[in-house]
C-alpha cells in the first residue's frame, strides 16, 4: 500500500509541475507510468484481501469482467 501511494504521489507531482510550468510535457508518459504502477500494485492488493475474505470464486468472475487489456497484434 505504501508503494501504490507513493507511485500516485510522483505522478500527482509530476503532473502538477506539467501543469504549472515548471517541467516539460515530455514528463507526462512518466507521470502516466506512475499512474499505471499504483494502479496495477492497488489492483493486487485489491485480489490479496478478496482472497483473504475466501471468495475465490467471486474474484475470478470480478478478473473476467474487469480485463480491459487489449488482444496481442
Amino acid at each position: 500500500m505504501v508503494e501504490a501511494h507513493a507511485q500516485l504521489q510522483e505522478a500527482t507531482q509530476l503532473v502538477h509541475d506539467i501543469l504549472t510550468g515548471r517541467a516539460g510535457f515530455e514528463l507526462f508518459d512518466v507521470a502516466c507510468d506512475a499512474l499505471n504502477v499504483a494502479a496495477v500494485k492497488l489492483r493486487f492488493i485489491q485480489l490479496e484481501l478478496a482472497a483473504r475474505e475466501g471468495n475465490p470464486a467471486e474474484m475470478e468472475t470480478d478478473l473476467a469482467a474487469e480485463d480491459d487489456t487489449l488482444p496481442p497484434d
